[in-house]
């Protein structure tokens, strides 16, 4: 078995892994790479691989740095089967579709700027044909659990990675043994999934680093911050923009505001759900209460419930989303995307950022390079729309809605493991070192950093 380090290697995005082993070509997520401009441009460069030579895509989850180079691979001639569980399925049918029509929205603002300069603009990565022809791999859906046989000597596994809905973490045994791969492991005590599953034993462990350096605040904590922040904002007549992922961060946050609601601790205040991806997202979520644990299932099962509340009002289109920054203050606003990289929120930035009453929660990671990650290190001003905005507006981090597994829980989900050896992918350098020093400190396993493009062999 050789896994060749195609994305996610000394960095947060792009997750893709190689793997040949029994015959067969298969990759561990196809993901797209996001942030500073250097790690962007990966996406415009071939594949280290025939895309026509895979035979199958094992998807961890929906997120884009797993899945957004998927209409890429087709369009290179891709014609094998895409594996995921129903819900990633569905989730991944809506994100790639809305990744479709921003890119070609961009391009097309690009193209009218360069025709001014008479140059050329680049293409989109891809459009809706492409993402078309991309979902007719998704042949079959899998369940956790279920044996997956690849080839004679191969056969995939899914467990529950309890990251996002229908996340999971893959199983691949072959003759040269077994091989783990975590995608993004899940936080524990998250409103609505369920915890990670533990592991099988893994002769090699790929295991996500993203939080890896540090431990994340409780959600008790957390859910009190937030409120403390609505709190202060609304009663001083600012908005609250919560830049949110439209997949689970977006569904989590309702899930708290409705709790706060419930139990008479929000104040009166209207909460905008401004983004047609989470909207959509939404509504699939209704469709897997299976998928829920103990509490979401019990909490979503009645009426009202976080996804139909009197506070909640769902924006769709974009005249709807312009009315809202021309109400008076006290709304709360979530908006995609959640790194600041585009999407509606760009706008309630620009209309709030200079604003001493409006606050900003950021409640998911952001990447170098990005605005978020600008504001969140505190800079005094960021370019918006080509303006630049002074950043006068409070800004909360909240870590511990985090979707992903902190240290510590890294550390015991390896341990359970028993690898004899552990690669590290999906984060940042200096993260990558230091959960690298704690495994070598407190877990009898080979560890080391995977490089891009590296191979490595398995064998038993």
């Amino acid at each position: 078995m050789r896994i060749t380090f195609c994305g996610a290697a000394e960095t947060v995005t792009g997750s893709c892994h190689l793997v040949e082993a029994g015959g067969r070509r298969v990759l561990l997520d196809c993901g797209m790479f996001q942030g500073r401009r250097p790690i962007e441009e990966r996406n415009r460069q071939p594949f280290p691989f025939d895309p026509r030579e895979i035979d199958a895509v094992l998807l961890s989850h929906a997120h884009l740095d797993h899945i957004g180079r998927i209409p890429q691979l087709a369009r290179a001639g891709f014609s094998g089967e895409i594996l995921a569980t129903r819900a990633t399925a569905e989730i991944a049918r809506l994100m790639l579709a809305d990744a479709a029509h921003i890119q070609v929205e961009e391009a097309a603002y690009r193209a009218r700027k360069a025709r001014r300069r008479g140059e050329t603009a680049e293409a989109p990565l891809y459009d809706m044909g492409d993402v078309l022809d991309a979902l007719t791999a998704f042949r079959r859906t899998v369940e956790y659990g279920e044996p997956i046989r690849l080839s004679g000597d191969l056969v995939a596994g899914f467990r529950d990675a309890g990251h996002i809905l229908g996340s999971a973490f893959i199983e691949l045994q072959g003759r040269g043994g077994a091989l783990v791969y975590s995608g993004d492991l899940g936080n524990r005590n998250q409103p609505i999934v369920r915890d990670p599953s533990p592991p099988p034993h893994a002769d090699l462990l790929l295991v996500e680093s993203t939080y890896g350096d540090r431990r994340h605040r409780t959600v008790t904590d957390s859910v009190a911050e937030l409120r403390g922040a609505v709190e202060s904002v609304i009663a001083g007549g600012g908005n609250l923009l919560i830049p949110s992922f439209a997949l689970e961060r977006t569904q989590e946050i309702l899930y708290v505001l409705f709790r706060l609601w419930e139990d008479g601790e929000l104040p009166a205040c209207r909460i905008y759900l401004d983004s047609p991806l989470a909207i959509a997202t939404t509504r699939v979520f209704g469709r897997h209460l299976d998928l829920f644990d103990a509490d979401g299932r019990g909490v979503f099962s009645r009426s009202p419930n976080p996804f139909d509340f009197p506070p909640l009002q769902f924006s769709q289109t974009t005249d709807e989303s312009k009315a809202i920054n021309a109400l008076p203050g006290g709304n709360i606003i979530i908006a995609g995307s959640g790194m600041c990289t585009g999407g509606r929120i760009i706008h309630h930035l620009r209309h709030n950022l200079w604003r001493e009453e409006s606050g900003i929660v950021f409640v998911g990671y952001q990447v170098a390079g990005t605005l978020g990650r600008e504001i969140i290190d505190g800079a005094r001003s960021v370019r918006v729309f080509g303006e630049e905005v002074a950043v006068r507006s409070r800004v909360w981090t909240v870590n511990g809605f985090s979707s992903h597994a902190d240290q510590p829980i890294l550390l015991d989900w390896i341990r359970r493991a028993t690898p004899s050896e552990v690669r590290l992918v999906h984060g940042e350098p200096p993260v990558l070192e230091s959960l690298a020093k704690a495994i070598d400190r407190e877990i009898p396993a080979a560890v080391s950093i995977a490089r891009w493009r590296e191979s490595v062999d398995l064998s038993a």
